[in-house]
């Protein structure tokens, strides 16, 4: 019987690789694939006044990120746009990895 973690690897995957669903994604000599959401526009409080930045999610199967995981500061480059990793929500015992993100302009 197949665990909740082994259904929803299964869903992710058939999702990543639906026709314009799944995102190739370049980090360094890897290559994976990931749902991007939509960027969300953040204010962050610098001298002088707010940086406006846009930050987005993207969720990744484990198995195709591989290890290490991505971490802060990494660079990404997804759709010709390349992004700046703020973080990653992990919890090993589950198969999707979110990654966050601030797009590089």
């Amino acid at each position: 019987m197949a665990t909740l973690a082994d259904e929803v690897a299964s869903d992710m995957a058939r999702l990543l690789g639906e026709e314009g669903r799944g995102v190739a994604v370049a980090w360094g000599q890897r290559r994976f694939r990931a749902l991007i959401g939509n960027p969300a526009v953040e204010f962050g409080l610098v001298a002088g006044g707010f940086d406006p930045s846009s930050g987005v999610m993207m969720k990744a199967l484990r198995d195709e990120i591989g290890l290490p995981l991505p971490t802060r500061g990494d660079r990404l480059t997804a759709d010709g746009k390349s992004y700046k990793v703020t973080g990653v929500a992990d919890n090993s015992n589950w198969p999707v990895v979110t990654i966050h993100a601030e797009l590089i302009t």
